[in-house]
């Protein structure tokens, strides 16, 4: 009877008894740099953001994303023109992605019109993001700013809300206007809010096409005790929480056409790798609240 063969020590094995290489040290040390250069960039310290993502570009040139998120630094960092050649890298390497293609017209937008973009400067708050039972949504952006306007900002910008003439406007933290909320979903949150409801918002996409914005209601007045801010994402038969974002998102400054909508298990802070990149899945979009949520809603209510 033949015996197989142990592998060999140190070197783990897989099905089939094929040994598989152990992770090379400069890999460890590369997804180490990675992970710091994302908390420090959910953490806004754009410097060391920089930094660490100086060096793994230095160390592995084509690395897509370090390069990606070194062109996002830049902007932060109103280093226009470095964050142009860094996006122009990104594009040698993959002429189609998706980010620097983006990011790459953000920039040409702020260069023609001589703007200087707004930097993030508070904590990436990784709870806005997450889908919580009819208390938060991600709205569509109307009439929104010209393209040089949107480009000042970042995924990830907190934002004000402010009743205006009848329509709820989205104000950037300068007081910029960004565009407003469709008027009914801004009339019922209007309503809301004049009652002791408090919100947060920050921005999703400041892509011209499709401005979105994140917000959560973060206080629910006594009056309002029976009502559902976003009745459009309450699903009573739920009870997980779901992502609106992944791995990307801030690493990178917008949302990633290909990805996927991430389940959260527990109603759990996710990590900094979770809440970096919007999901944008094609078989279940992004959940955007509608007039007919609305409708249906209102129903119930009367």
């Amino acid at each position: 009877m033949r015996t197989s063969q142990s592998a060999q020590p140190g070197v783990p094995s897989c099905a089939g008894g094929r040994s598989v290489p152990p992770t090379s040290e400069a890999s460890l040390r590369a997804r180490a740099l990675a992970d710091q250069a994302i908390v420090a960039a959910l953490e806004a310290d754009w410097p060391r953001a920089a930094e660490l993502n100086q060096k793994i570009v230095e160390a592995s040139p084509d690395d897509v994303e370090g390069r990606n998120r070194l062109g996002r630094v830049y902007i932060e960092l109103g280093r226009l023109e470095e964050a142009k050649a860094a996006f122009a890298e990104v594009l040698r390497i993959e002429p189609h992605n998706s980010i620097a293609l983006r990011n790459q017209g953000r920039v040409a937008a702020l260069l023609e019109h001589k703007g200087k973009p707004n930097p993030t400067t508070t904590k990436t708050q990784p709870r806005l993001f997450i889908e919580d039972m009819g208390k938060t949504g991600i709205l569509r952006i109307i009439n929104p700013a010209p393209t040089h306007v949107l480009a000042k900002y970042s995924p990830g910008a907190e934002c004000e809300l402010r009743e205006q003439e009848g329509l709820l406007a989205v104000h950037a933290r300068d007081g910029e206007l960004v565009g407003f909320l469709e008027p009914k979903v801004g009339r019922r949150l209007i309503d809301l809010l004049r009652t002791g409801n408090q919100y947060v918002a920050a921005l999703v996409s400041t892509d011209p096409q499709n401005p979105r914005i994140a917000i959560r209601e973060i206080f629910s007045s006594a009056e309002n005790a029976s009502r559902i801010s976003f009745p459009g994402h309450h699903r009573p038969a739920e009870t997980k929480e779901r992502a609106y974002v992944r791995g990307t998102f801030f690493r990178y400054g917008g949302a990633d056409e290909e990805g996927e909508v991430e389940e959260v298990e527990e109603a759990e802070e996710p990590t900094g790798e979770e809440v970096l990149e919007e999901a944008e899945s094609t078989d279940e979009p992004l959940a955007v609240e509608t007039e007919d949520d609305d409708d249906t809603e209102d129903e119930a209510e009367e």
